[in-house]
């Protein structure tokens, strides 16, 4: 058996993850708000990931899914934000995964892109 090879890929070297609880969106937010299942607006993480690569966050900045992170605050979102490219502290938050979609693409930018240098 071959050992692990260790891989730096761009967000471990400069910028970092937001994992996207699915199980907040697919099972928790119809639950408890069935008028709201099937809404779009619930396929948060693939709309991250078009939005990051339309303004060029893409690589350095994930989102990507995950299963239950055991936060499941009703009628909100978990993301995990987790800045390792950038060497900060994790944060976990819950958002309305409706009415906050900017303020979650916000929040990741701000916490996880990498800082442009002053010219």
């Amino acid at each position: 058996m071959s050992e692990p090879i260790e891989v730096k890929p761009m967000w471990r070297r400069a910028g970092g993850l937001a994992l996207v609880c699915e199980k907040c969106l697919n099972v928790r937010f119809p639950e408890d708000f069935p008028e709201h299942a099937g809404d779009e607006r619930l396929k948060l993480r693939e709309w991250l990931k078009d939005r990051l690569k339309a303004e060029g966050h893409w690589g350095a900045v994930r989102a990507t899914g995950t299963t239950c992170l055991d936060v499941c605050a009703v009628g909100r979102v978990t993301v995990l934000i987790d800045p390792v490219g950038r060497g900060g502290e994790q944060k976990c938050l819950v958002f309305d995964p409706l009415e906050d979609r900017e303020l979650i693409y916000a929040t990741i930018v701000r916490e996880l892109a990498p800082q442009e240098s002053p010219v």
